[in-house]
């Protein structure tokens, strides 16, 4: 969870980068718009060419959040051409290309990772290692001040130190408002796992609590199962008592009866009280049985 809370955090960073990047880009090719124009620059047809570009990827960014890793890598790809043109019609490092050169560099690995980070790193290098290691294969001055604009270059730097500390103020901007969140989280993280240690504490005595519950109610068990079979004991003892004791005399006095009953007629009454006392015991048997 945390990984991927990262990874967002990080994918949303990057993409902002490379919106701004892409504003600071707009303004940079709208001064150097103005300037060929005024100029009648022959580099005129190309700054109209990448403002065009930045002004589509910045719409495409804002509106594409998702795809904004394939917009840098497409960017940083194709604007490698014009980066090689610039560096020849504007003196090598006679000019200003240079700078612009590295602060892009510092651009693309700020907005891409991995295999494309790498990927266009090596092509940046390979083309500046061969711009000014190799100016015989590659027909460029590596230093060619006649084409410099002497007057024009105090306020190209002074351009480009405005771009670069805007872009630094907003890195800065950026890792705090990073790293507030980041406490942020961490506090919260924080207040969770306090949470759930409450919890736990109090899962763990109401565990205990069922625990006693369970022996309690084991231990009451224990004792009414006593009591129900001492009761049942009981029952079984009266109804011995009932079935043999008590019932046996009421037989007997019946026996005396039916041999009496021809010579007194009294005794018929005394038969049916008898009669009626052993269907009583009977009865009560029956139940207990």
């Amino acid at each position: 969870m945390t990984g991927k809370i990262q990874g967002t955090m990080r994918g949303q960073l990057e993409r902002s980068i490379l919106q701004f990047g892409l504003m600071l880009a707009c303004f940079y090719q709208a001064y150097q718009l103005a300037n060929s124009i005024v100029a009648q620059s022959t580099s005129l047809g190309v700054n109209i060419g990448l403002s065009f570009l930045f002004l589509l990827l910045l719409f495409l960014n804002h509106k594409y959040s998702g795809s904004y890793k394939w917009i840098a890598l497409f960017l940083h790809v194709i604007i490698l051409p014009a980066l090689i043109y610039f560096w020849s019609a504007f003196g090598g490092l006679a000019g200003t290309v240079p700078i612009i050169l590295f602060v892009y560099i510092s651009w693309v690995i700020l907005t891409l990772s991995g295999f494309a980070k790498a990927l266009v790193l090596f092509l940046y290098g390979c083309t500046f290692f061969l711009l000014t290691l190799f100016p015989d294969v590659t027909g460029i001055d590596v230093y060619n001040h006649t084409v410099v604009n002497t007057k024009q270059l105090p306020v190209d730097f002074f351009v480009e130190a405005l771009i670069i500390i805007a872009f630094l103020t907003y890195l800065k901007n950026k890792y705090s408002g990073y790293r507030k969140r980041v406490e942020h989280r961490n506090v919260q993280l924080k207040s969770i796992n306090n949470t759930l240690l409450k919890q736990n504490d109090s899962m763990l005595y109401s565990q205990e609590e069922t625990q006693s519950i369970n022996e309690n109610l084991e231990q009451l068990i224990d004792k009414r199962i006593q009591k129900i079979e001492e009761k049942s004991y009981q029952l079984e003892e009266y109804a011995f008592i009932n079935a043999h004791i008590l019932r046996g005399p009421v037989c007997r006095i019946l026996g005396l009866v039916s041999l009496m009953k021809n010579e007194q007629p009294r005794l018929e009454q005394i038969k049916e009280k008898a009669d009626e006392v052993d269907e009583l015991i009977r009865k009560i048997n029956s139940i207990t049985s």
